[in-house]
């Protein structure tokens, strides 16, 4: 398998990662108020958590305001 084949069948999780982690990165910043944390440590663990971070944000960070 070659990089091209391997990028045919990766570029979707990329971009769908890419998608969540901005999406959850602009609901810190519209909030302005998580639970649990601060919005700058949300945003951090947005960043270098990949994928996992913004679900666990969706999950248990959010703010209900």
């Amino acid at each position: 398998m070659d990089v091209v084949e391997l990028l045919k069948i990766i570029w979707p999780l990329i971009v769908i990662q890419l998608a969540v982690q901005i999406y959850a990165i602009v609901d810190i910043v519209k909030r302005k108020k998580t639970k649990n944390l601060s919005p700058v440590v949300w945003i951090i663990i947005c960043i270098l958590g990949e994928i996992i971070g913004p679900i666990v944000y969706l999950l248990i960070g959010k703010s209900e305001d």
